[in-house]
């Protein structure tokens, strides 16, 4: 399937913006950010980070603090950390997006994440 800009999606799934309130924490490195979106193979979420990168495979936590869920011990692994740029002009703290692979979920990790997908982002 060809995008908007021409190139070609590789993606598996689908993936979905994520609606406000929607966290990830990555455990082993006790990072925490609002996540952009997430599909059935992964997520994405922005925090604010100093230092090293993240890397290797660990495990997240989802949540909302809007809506009472919790999807905790998802088997991730780290795709891409970088440096993005921020809306806020006056902050000199760097602002990180981290894009996160899920490893083999149990079964009520799996039907969890679909709710979540289902509830928690914009279709």
């Amino acid at each position: 399937m060809t995008n908007k800009k021409g190139f070609v999606e590789r993606r598996k799934h689908a993936r979905f913006k994520a609606k406000e309130g929607a966290f990830a924490v990555l455990t082993s490195d006790n990072k925490m950010g609002q996540i952009k979106d997430i599909s059935r193979s992964g997520l994405a979420f922005q925090y604010i980070g100093h230092g090293e990168p993240s890397s290797g495979s660990t495990e997240m936590e989802i949540f909302s603090t809007v809506y009472d869920f919790y999807l905790k011990k998802v088997p991730v692994k780290s795709v891409v950390d970088i440096e993005v740029d921020s809306n806020i002009h006056f902050s000199s703290l760097p602002i990180r997006q981290l894009r996160i692979q899920f490893g083999e979920m149990a079964p009520i990790q799996s039907t969890l994440l679909d709710y979540f997908i289902k509830n928690h982002t914009y279709a």
